[in-house]
């Protein structure tokens, strides 16, 4: 196993410790108040330590102390990664965020020899949801990933059957245990719906809430998992979403959609530092951001920022679409790859033709933290549909076990 699963901190001989000073002795020896000087530990000196004994192993590598580190220490994102264009190698960049640069904990995804390889669907909380990239959905194998201790477990099959996306739901601060929701058709002659969920705790695929009708615009391979619940937006007819402890589905209320216009055009929809935020543009040259923030009993969204991008349309004037760009529906000509809510300052990444940037939300000022590869294009349907690129995965170390 990779982890212990156990719900209590393992009790172990001192016998196991290296030579000790004699100063030393009585700290190392006290189980708690050893720990309580591990859970002070940045990440990567714990997974250092790791080698130290089996002792330190143990303690290390149980759930309960990644529970308590996390709540203890909320991490936020250290970097970003996206996948660089096929065939070429690594198959992922990796963009820091942090002060002190580090690096990558990985430049490709090599779980066994599948010969078509591995790609990030999504991130939550400090672990990948990765798949092998052979086909349809229900034809994968899929696994969960810690990208920081390099542990996975992969998930049992999926059932034949049209499937239209799966979210990875992981709260470290709640519990050490995820959950994977799979969404595929019932009938597709009726255009009804069956949600299944893997657990971690309790294992196999499980069909949940009975079947249901959705609109054919449901986002469903964009689910974003936030506050006990995953989240669908539709581009046309209300969204939805699916509350895990109840395990029901239920209306999510939506900003109203100016007048004239008649499809939803969402720029960024996704959950960092304990919220759920959603950027929607209808002017393709406005270049002030109206950044909302989910409102905790799910009743609606406010306003959270307003993001002045004026200054970074002055430094990069690519990102201001043509006339004729605006006549095709493609705007506006940047992507919103995070929203990051800071201890110190909040913050949203930007890529713009390839260059990416942070600006900082209160004060407008932005700076370039480097350049990626650009992958391939971008449909237009996926311009119009207003998503955006949806390749950029954000890294939070994390010790949670899978």
């Amino acid at each position: 196993m990779l982890c212990s699963k156990s719900h209590k901190l393992h009790r172990t001989s001192a016998a196991s410790l290296p030579p000790l000073t004699t100063a030393a002795e009585p700290v190392l020896n006290n189980d708690d108040l050893f720990i309580e000087i591990l859970l002070r530990l940045p990440i990567q000196s714990l997974l250092t330590f790791k080698s130290v004994s089996k002792r330190w192993l143990s303690l290390i590598s149980n759930p309960d102390f990644s529970h308590r580190r996390t709540t203890s220490h909320p991490s936020t994102p250290s970097g970003i990664f996206f996948p660089r264009p096929r065939p070429k190698s690594p198959a992922f960049d990796f963009l820091n965020l942090t002060a002190n640069p580090s690096r990558a904990p990985f430049e490709s995804l090599n779980f066994t020899d599948e010969k078509h390889g591995f790609v990030i669907l999504q991130s939550c909380n400090g672990l990948f949801l990765c798949s092998s990239n052979n086909g349809n959905y229900w034809r994968r194998d899929y696994y969960v990933h810690n990208p920081t201790t390099n542990h996975f477990t992969k998930l049992p099959k999926l059932q034949a059957g049209t499937v239209f996306g799966l979210t990875l739901a992981f709260d470290p601060s709640r519990s050490s245990d995820y959950k994977v929701i799979s969404v595929r058709y019932s009938d597709s002659f009726t255009n009804t719906y069956q949600i299944e969920i893997y657990s971690s705790r309790t294992g196999p695929w499980r069909p949940v809430q009975g079947v249901f009708s959705a609109p054919f615009s449901m986002r469903f391979d964009n689910g974003v998992y936030w506050n006990r619940a995953v989240h669908w937006i539709s581009t046309w007819e209300n969204s939805l979403y699916f509350d895990l402890y109840e395990e029901k589905l239920h209306e999510l209320p939506m900003p109203r959609v100016p007048d004239g216009r008649e499809e939803r055009r969402v720029k960024y929809f996704g959950t960092c530092g304990g919220n759920l935020h959603l950027i929607e543009i209808y002017d393709a040259r406005d270049m002030e951001l109206n950044v909302y923030e989910m409102q905790d009993d799910h009743s609606g969204w406010f306003v959270k920022y307003r993001v002045d991008l004026h200054g970074v349309s002055v430094a990069f004037p690519e990102m201001i679409p043509s006339v004729m760009d605006v006549d095709l529906g493609f705007f506006p000509k940047f992507s919103v790859m995070a929203i990051v809510d800071g201890i110190e300052e909040s913050y949203i990444v930007l890529k713009i033709d390839g260059i990416i940037v942070r600006v900082i939300v209160e004060s407008g000022r932005f700076e370039s933290l480097g350049k990626i590869e650009s992958g391939g294009g971008t449909s237009q349907a996926t311009l119009t549909l207003g998503f955006g690129e949806i390749d950029a995965y954000l890294y939070i170390e994390s010790l949670a076990c899978v």
